[in-house]
């Protein structure tokens, strides 16, 4: 593995210490600054940029969820917890890696392994999504959490896929429509156009325009979406 820059952020010293004495037996990893603050932290990952941000989830000012968003980062997340079930599980589909404290030397090393895939944006566990999960993406090399409750509407654009959410903001990440319908809940989204998946919760009514097509009325949408021949069976069956 080629020589990579690290940050460590958590609040307890002693778990700096520790992670950084741990970290001196791999001399590929040269660690570049540490905190226990969140303001002092996001200050000097975006000075530094670092290639590894090691980042605790309970944080003085907050958590690393709301530090990541408040940054521009464009390189990987290991997350280091003592117990947090919803983060455990998050961390498990969207990061890099995630290690449970007390970090052990054998599961650092395993983290530290999984560098040489730089793919964060992926669902290669096959892991279904909740509906109150935050997924990670990588969007234009900066790392975003989006919830998938706030996702209205996926549509397609070539190789890429964008996402429209409740905020009004639209996010254009690499990931084909066969991978989110494979991650998505599909008791929340439904497809229904080979360019478009939306939220269930977010359809107004289905109007038909033929016996198998339709229209699609959704809030927050001026013009409806096409409701294609291919998923209009599926459709049918919640909805018509």
């Amino acid at each position: 593995m080629k020589k990579c820059t690290a940050y460590i952020v958590d609040d307890e010293p002693l778990a700096i210490r520790s992670l950084t004495k741990k970290l001196e037996d791999f001399p590929e990893i040269e660690l570049v600054g540490q905190s226990t603050r969140m303001p002092k932290a996001i200050v000097e990952i975006e000075t530094f940029k670092p290639d590894i941000l090691f980042l605790d989830i309970q944080l003085m000012e907050g958590t690393g969820f709301d530090l990541l968003n408040q940054i521009n980062f464009a390189g990987q997340v290991i997350f280091v917890t003592a117990f947090d079930e919803y983060a455990f599980r998050a961390f498990e589909i969207n990061a890099l890696d995630y290690i449970l404290k007390p970090v052990s030397n054998e599961r650092l090393k395993s983290a530290l392994e999984k560098l040489s895939d730089k793919n964060i944006d992926n669902n290669k566990q096959g892991i279904r999504y909740k509906i109150t999960d935050r997924i990670l993406i990588l969007e234009r090399h900066n790392m975003k959490f989006v919830l998938v409750s706030s996702i209205e509407i996926i549509e397609a654009s070539r190789d890429y896929t964008t996402i429209k959410t409740s905020e009004g903001k639209s996010h254009l990440i690499l990931r084909s429509m066969r991978e989110w319908e494979e991650s998505l809940p599909s008791e929340h989204f439904i497809r229904i156009h080979r360019s478009y998946i939306v939220n269930i919760n977010n359809i107004i009514s289905i109007e038909r325009t033929s016996s198998s097509t339709g229209r699609v009325f959704l809030k927050n949408f001026t013009n409806p979406i096409t409701l294609s021949r291919t998923y209009y069976k599926n459709a049918r069956i919640n909805y018509l």
